[in-house]
C-alpha cells in the first residue's frame, strides 16, 4: 500500500478546509439572497398592483423570476470560479510549503543513510526555521556521541587486545622461572640445602607475582559487573597510614624503604589532634596503596628506591601524596595513566604490568567520593583527596 507523503497531507488539509468554508459561504450567501429576493419581489408586487393592471403583474412577475434565477446561476457559477482558483492557490502554496518542509527532512534522510553506512564525519548544515534547526543540531550531537563511543570502542578493544598478549607475557615470564627454579632442584643442580632454599624462594616469589595479577583480573572483573560493595566508616588516616607503613617494612626489598610523615599544617587550630578523619573503605583504601606501591616497584627504574606517603589537609579535604625518587612519567602521558589497561612504556621487553594498578586506584578513590591525579616532580607522585568527616557533637 502506498503511503501518503506530506506533500499530499497538506494539499488534502488545506483543499478540504477551504472546500467546507467555501461551501458554507456559498449556503449561507444562497439563502440571504433568497431572502433578499423574495423581499424585494413581494414589495415588488404591491407597489405595481397599486399602479397597473393584474395582467400585466403577473407578466413582470415572470420576468422578475426570470432574471432572479438567471442571477442565482450566475451567482453559482461564479462560486465555483473561486473555488477553483482557491484550490489552485492552495496547490502552489502547499507545494512551496511541502518543498520548504522537505529540505530538512531530506537532510535527515541524508544523515540516517550516512549513518546507516557509518560514515559520522559529514554533519548536517541547515539554517532555517527554529525546530527543524534544533532537530538537525540534536542530530549532529547524537551523530558525535556515536563518533565518540565508536572512538572510545576502538580504544578499548585495542587495549584489551593488548592487555591479553601482555596478560599472557606477564604470566609465562614467572611460570617459566617456576618451571625452570623446579626442575633446576629435580636435577640435582641445587647441589646444597642452601642453594635448593634459594631456588625455591626465587619460585615461590614468582608464584606471587602470578597471584598478584590474577587477584586483580578478578578485582577487575568485580568492579566492571558492580559485585564490588563499599563499606565505608569513619577513618583515622594518620593512624591507618602509619600502621600500613609498618606493616609493609618487612615486605620491602633491602634497597627500597617506606616513609610516611604529616605534613606540618599552618592553619591548624590550636588544641587540634593530629587525627585525619574521613569516610572510607580501609580494605579498599589499603588496596589503592599496595597498587601505588607496586607501580613505583615496577617502574621507579631507580636502586635504591625511596618511597614516601605524606598526609596534608587543603582547606576541607585531606590529602595524601604517594611518591617516589624514581626516573618519573613523561608530561605527555600523565592524563592517560589512570586508563584502563594503559601502559606508559609499550615494550613489556624492559617492565612488567598490565595497566590495571591504576585504574583500580582511580576507580576506587572516586567511588568513595575521592579525586585523584598524577605528578612528575623528582619522580612519580599520586595525590588523592578525601573530604574531611566533619565531627559531630558526640564525638567533640
Amino acid at each position: 500500500m502506498k503511503k501518503t507523503t506530506v506533500r499530499q497531507r497538506i494539499f488534502i488539509s488545506n483543499a478540504v478546509t477551504i472546500l467546507i468554508a467555501l461551501f458554507a459561504m456559498v449556503l449561507i450567501n444562497l439563502g440571504m439572497v433568497k431572502l433578499y429576493a423574495e423581499s424585494i419581489e413581494k414589495e415588488w408586487q404591491q407597489t405595481m398592483e397599486s399602479v397597473i393592471d393584474s395582467d400585466q403583474v403577473e407578466e413582470l412577475l415572470a420576468d422578475w423570476t426570470i432574471h432572479k434565477n438567471s442571477f442565482i446561476l450566475l451567482f453559482l457559477v461564479d462560486a465555483l470560479f473561486c473555488i477553483c482558483a482557491l484550490i489552485l492557490v492552495s496547490q502552489i502554496c502547499t507545494r512551496h510549503l511541502a518543498n520548504h518542509i522537505s529540505k530538512p527532512l531530506k537532510a535527515l534522510e541524508t544523515g540516517a543513510n550516512r549513518i546507516r553506512e557509518n560514515d559520522l564525519t559529514e554533519e548536517i548544515d541547515y539554517t532555517g526555521d527554529a525546530e527543524f534547526e534544533t532537530v538537525c543540531t540534536t542530530f549532529n550531537e547524537m551523530q558525535q556521541h556515536i563518533l565518540e563511543q565508536q572512538e572510545r570502542n576502538r580504544k578499548y578493544e585495542k587495549a584489551r587486545t593488548d592487555m591479553i598478549a601482555g596478560i599472557s607475557h606477564d604470566l609465562k615470564t614467572p611460570l617459566t622461572a617456576v618451571k625452570g627454579m623446579i626442575k633446576a632442584v629435580l636435577d640435582g643442580i641445587a647441589t646444597s640445602p642452601a642453594q635448593t632454599e634459594k631456588f625455591l624462594q626465587t619460585a615461590y616469589r614468582r608464584t606471587e607475582d602470578m597471584d598478584m595479577l590474577l587477584n586483580q583480573l578478578f578485582y577487575l572483573s568485580k568492579l566492571e559487573t558492580g559485585n564490588m560493595p563499599l563499606h565505608q566508616q569513619k577513618l583515622d588516616l594518620t593512624a591507618f597510614l602509619r600502621d600500613y607503613v609498618q606493616g609493609k617494612q618487612s615486605y620491602l626489598g633491602e634497597e627500597e624503604t617506606l616513609s610516611f610523615q604529616v605534613e606540618d599544617r599552618a592553619d591548624e587550630l590550636a588544641g587540634e589532634t593530629e587525627s585525619a578523619h574521613v569516610m572510607a573503605d580501609p580494605e579498599q583504601l589499603q588496596r589503592i596503596l599496595d597498587n601505588l606501591l607496586e607501580n613505583s616497584r615496577k617502574y621507579s627504574e631507580v636502586k635504591p628506591l625511596q618511597m614516601e606517603i605524606t598526609l596534608s589537609r587543603k582547606q576541607d579535604r585531606w590529602q595524601i601524596c604517594f611518591a617516589d625518587h624514581g626516573v618519573g612519567v613523561a608530561a605527555e602521558k600523565l592524563p592517560y595513566l589512570f586508563d584502563e589497561f594503559y601502559r606508559g612504556d609499550e615494550s613489556r621487553n624492559k617492565k612488567e604490568g598490565n595497566g590495571l594498578g591504576l585504574y583500580i586506584v582511580k576507580y576506587l578513590t572516586q567511588a568513595m567520593g575521592g579525586q585523584v591525579r598524577a605528578e612528575s616532580k623528582h619522580g612519580l607522585q599520586i595525590v588523592m583527596e578525601f573530604p574531611q568527616k566533619a565531627e559531630s557533637a558526640d564525638e567533640i
